[in-house]
């Protein structure tokens, strides 16, 4: 990536020709540089997979973690894994509308000024008020943004979306809310 300065510096008592001179005069150079390197990147395809994998697949954890009364375990599969693979979605999402040129900041502080608010408070919605409903709650949530976003990332960029796990790892995540806590068998 080319990395672009917009206006070098020259600063202290070197460059100060009211400073009286001695040995320890010095000069600093300041570079004002872009924050190119900060920039949403557009992912590659098989980036783009990876993500959708991370994204269905840890959700099962969640599940499972909930359903056996885990709330430390799903809450941090949901927060350390799940949520991640959100908020990298609905980041290539606004690298789309914006050409890959501008940055969420860090932790996506930014990102609420790209999204609609819709899509804002869905996302907000996301965050599990520490019970075992809201962290469902959250958990089909985030499926449903993650779901909406993904497709639309893959529209534009002519990647696939898979389609097949979203429904298998939805209809399990169903199914695994609904089991009685004394179940022996999944299905």
């Amino acid at each position: 990536m080319e990395r672009v300065i917009r206006a070098v510096t020259l600063e202290e008592s070197r460059t100060n020709p009211n400073v009286p001179k001695d040995l320890f005069q010095d000069f600093d150079i300041s570079y004002l540089v872009t924050d190119v390197d900060y920039w949403v990147k557009r992912p590659s395809a098989a980036f783009f997979a990876d993500c959708c994998n991370e994204f269905w697949w840890v959700s099962t954890y969640v599940a499972k973690g909930l359903w056996r009364r885990e709330i430390l375990y799903a809450l941090d599969h949901l927060n350390r894994y799940v949520r991640p693979m959100l908020l990298t979605m609905l980041e290539w999402k606004v690298g789309i509308q914006t050409d890959f040129s501008i940055s969420v900041g860090k932790n996506s502080k930014y990102l609420e000024k790209y999204l609609s608010e819709q899509c804002w408070e869905s996302l907000l919605s996301t965050y599990a008020d520490g019970s075992y409903e809201g962290s469902w709650k959250a958990l089909f949530t985030m499926g449903e943004l993650f779901r909406s976003t993904a497709k639309y990332v893959a529209d534009h960029l002519h990647y696939t979306y898979p389609q097949d796990d979203d429904q298998r790892v939805t209809a399990f995540l169903k199914h695994v809310q609904t089991l009685p806590l004394d179940a022996t068998k999944i299905y």
